[in-house]
């Protein structure tokens, strides 16, 4: 894609360029695969979450950026391989949220030198604690999907995930924003988007947390940006969340023990969500698995350190007890029709992990996890309730009602 820059030049040894194109070196030298420049007039019209002023009231310019997940080690997750095909994509898919958040901190080192105001972005587990009702809604610093579409870092693809030619939606983003004006990337003309709208994205949500018809969009300076609509998120913080596992078809299951029944209506959902976040899975380790986010050397990295202990989530999740357990609707999805094909193929026959009467989780086929819970040998992998739990409980659900009514 050619892109136009400003005229603001630095000299590079006997080149002279100007700073986007050194903004945009600084990155792709440091691991990112793709380079994006969002002003507020590009995202003008956007939602509040695609307002970068909440990061830097000096902000005028937001710098996305994409960097590429291992493939082989996403598909070795996506087929439950044992020893490692857990946790070899779990090191991986943490280390690259702490690379992007070093790559951008770097950059914004960079432009501090250069006399601008500069923050880098937190990419994920950080959110908006001003909200109200934040963690229920868990709305973001900056929308760095939108920015990214905006920018022409990658195309919005069905799943809402940001596809990148030649790596799909397997890709992390990072961002940071400045107080230099800096000319704006434009985005990728939708013929020209890797999303070929296979909505493969679709079956591989256990709780289907995209519609497979329904549109929605957005429109950020006079750019409309489509995707599929969603669907209650209860039903992605459910699954994803790792509280449940087995998809509706009950033929797979992600890395999770949790075998909840499929929740019909949306109110169901809620009450599903409620009841399995008030009694959490008591062990997710499957039998004849290795590794732990333990292993990753950028846990003690001092950079990483200052994303780790940005929030609440943030410190709360990127520990040494780190772990995914589904990202299906990214995962699968690689920007090439026959190789999303064969990530579905794999992931559909990868079985079911259930968990034995002695505890154990272990990975069946859906015949043999099917028999044994018909004759009563899968155990529940959940904590017993209490009094306690169920008032949490009880909290949740009206939470989520409370919600619903807002947004009717």
């Amino acid at each position: 894609m050619s892109r136009k820059f400003n005229t603001l030049e630095n000299k590079l040894g006997d080149k002279k360029i100007n700073l986007n194109e050194e903004v945009e070196k600084i990155l792709l030298d440091q691991g990112a695969i793709s380079v994006g420049f969002a002003t507020k007039k590009t995202l003008e019209g956007g939602p509040p979450t695609t307002d970068m002023t909440y990061i830097l009231p000096e902000a005028e310019t937001a710098i996305c950026f994409a960097v590429p997940l291992d493939k082989p080690k996403i598909r070795s997750f996506l087929g439950k391989e044992l020893p490692r095909g857990h946790f070899d994509h779990v090191i991986d898919n943490g280390n690259v949220y702490l690379k992007a958040y070093k790559y951008a901190k770097v950059t914004s080192d960079f432009l501090e030198e250069k006399g601008y105001k500069s923050a880098p972005v937190i990419n994920n587990f950080k959110y908006r604690e001003d909200v109200q009702n934040w963690r229920t809604k868990l709305p973001p610093p900056l929308a760095l999907r939108l920015v990214a579409a905006r920018s022409g870092v990658g195309s919005i693809g069905w799943s809402g995930n940001i596809l990148v030619k030649g790596y799909g939606a397997a890709v992390l983003l990072g961002a940071l924003v400045t107080s230099a004006k800096l000319k704006p990337t434009e985005s990728i003309p939708p013929e020209e988007s890797p999303c070929d709208k296979c909505k493969l994205c679709v079956n591989v949500c256990a709780y289907r947390m995209f519609d497979k018809n329904e549109e929605d969009s957005y429109t950020l300076g006079e750019n409309t940006f489509s995707f599929s609509k969603r669907n209650n998120v209860s039903r992605c913080y459910t699954v994803c969340g790792g509280s449940s596992g087995l998809d509706k078809t009950k033929k797979w299951s992600t890395w999770s023990p949790g075998r909840t029944p499929y929740p019909e209506k949306e109110i169901d959902a809620d009450k599903t969500f409620a009841h399995l976040f008030s009694h959490p899975i008591k062990n997710s380790r499957v039998v004849g698995e290795e590794g732990s986010y333990a292993e990753s050397e950028l846990l003690h990295d001092k950079v990483a350190q200052e994303y780790i202990s940005s929030g609440e989530i943030a410190s709360n999740t990127i520990t040494e007890n780190f772990t995914l357990t589904c990202g299906n609707c990214q995962l699968i999805c690689w920007g090439d029709h026959d190789e999303t094909v064969e990530n579905y193929r794999i992931l559909t026959n990868s079985g079911c992990i259930v968990t034995k009467e002695n505890g154990e989780n272990i990975i069946v086929s859906k015949e043999e996890a099917d028999e044994l819970e018909k004759s009563g040998k899968i155990a529940d992998p959940y904590v017993e309730t209490s009094e306690r739990r169920q008032y949490v409980e009880n909290i949740v659900v009206d939470i989520f009602k409370k919600l619903r009514k807002e947004q009717a």
